[in-house]
C-alpha cells in the first residue's frame, strides 16, 4: 500500500473505528458504485448511509456522502459540470487527505477526491466484509492521490 494512503488510514482509523457496521457497508457500496459508474446505485447507497448516520459523532462522513451523492446524481443525469453544493469546513480538516492550504487548480474536483478517499477509508476500516472488494479498488484511490500530488508539484 502506498505510504501516503497508509498514513492517512492510520490517522483517521481511531475516529472511524466506531462507525456502525451497516453504515460502513452502505458506504462501501456507495464508493464501489460510484467508482464503477453505477451512479443511480451510488445515490441510493449514499442516502441509505446518511439515514443510518443521522446523529453520528463524525459529521464529516455525512458531508463526504453528500458530495459523492450529488456528483453521482448529476452524472446519472448527464450533468457533467454541475457544481457541488456541500463543501467541507475547517472542522473537517483532520479527516481530509488534501491540505487546504495548498493551492489547487480545481477545488471542486479536490473536494470530490477528499470525499471519495474518506469514504474508501471509512468503508475499509468499518466493514471487514467488504475489505477484499475495496482492496481491489486501491489502484483507483492511488490514482486519485497521484493526480492530487501532481497538481502540487506543478
Amino acid at each position: 500500500m502506498d505510504r501516503f494512503l497508509s498514513e492517512y488510514l492510520d490517522r483517521v482509523r481511531p475516529a472511524l473505528s466506531a462507525l456502525p457496521k451497516d453504515a460502513a457497508h452502505q458506504i462501501a457500496f456507495a464508493f464501489l458504485s460510484y467508482k464503477l459508474g453505477i451512479y443511480h446505485d451510488a445515490v441510493t447507497r449514499c442516502d441509505q448511509a446518511l439515514k443510518i448516520l443521522e446523529g453520528h459523532p463524525i459529521p464529516v462522513l455525512a458531508t463526504a456522502l453528500r458530495i459523492v451523492r450529488d456528483r453521482a446524481d448529476a452524472l446519472s443525469r448527464a450533468q457533467y459540470d454541475a457544481k457541488l453544493p456541500f463543501l467541507f469546513t475547517k472542522a473537517d480538516l483532520p479527516y481530509g487527505i488534501i491540505d487546504p492550504k495548498e493551492p489547487v487548480a480545481d477545488p471542486e474536483l479536490f473536494q470530490l477526491t477528499d470525499a471519495l478517499v474518506l469514504l474508501y477509508a471509512a468503508a475499509l476500516i468499518g466493514s471487514p466484509d467488504d475489505e477484499q472488494a475495496l482492496e481491489e479498488q486501491e489502484k483507483f484511490v492511488l490514482q486519485l492521490l497521484a493526480t492530487y500530488r501532481k497538481t502540487l508539484n506543478k
